[in-house]
């Protein structure tokens, strides 16, 4: 009878340890990023601004691109690695993106914030195809006309609990 009872209080221990459902390993992580893309005044554009709150936690730069629903076009020569045309913009007559654009064509311009490092634009040391956005912060690209100096997008950047 003792080897019952103890049994049963055995089984009884076991089922209450064991999970009622699968549990996950590793649920997917996602953060908020805004992407900033500035077309220049000359343009006679409007500077679009996506607000992305479920972007991967390990999506680069370039990836935003899709999140946001907007085109981007690199070179021929680095299709993935320096950006050539997004949205459109410039047009093809304005620039073919066979190659690496000259100063005198025109390109495109890409910024960060990094809130640990100050709280504006910072110029990127790195191409948008290895950078990984900070929680909480802005990617922007600002157009910059041939022979013009480097502008940040015409957007103030606000420092913003990461989500």
């Amino acid at each position: 009878m003792r080897s019952r009872i103890a049994l049963a209080l055995a089984l009884i221990s076991l089922a209450t340890l064991a999970p009622s459902s699968p549990v996950s390993a590793n649920p997917p992580i996602s953060k908020s990023v805004t992407l900033v893309v500035d077309f220049g005044k000359a343009s006679g554009l409007k500077t679009k601004v996506a607000s992305l709150p479920d972007v991967p936690e390990r999506a680069t730069g370039w990836e935003l691109f899709g999140l946001a629903g907007l085109k981007v076009q690199g070179t021929e020569q680095f299709p993935s690695g320096f950006v050539c045309r997004i949205a459109a913009w410039p047009p093809a007559k304005k620039q073919d993106c066979a190659d690496t654009p000259s100063f005198k064509e025109g390109h495109w311009a890409y910024f960060v914030t990094n809130f640990q490092l100050g709280k504006g634009w910072i110029f990127s040391g790195q191409g948008a195809a290895s950078h990984i956005p900070d929680c909480g912060g802005y990617e922007g690209w600002s157009w910059v006309a041939g022979g013009q100096a480097i502008q940040p997008p015409r957007l103030k950047v606000v420092l913003r609990a990461c989500k």
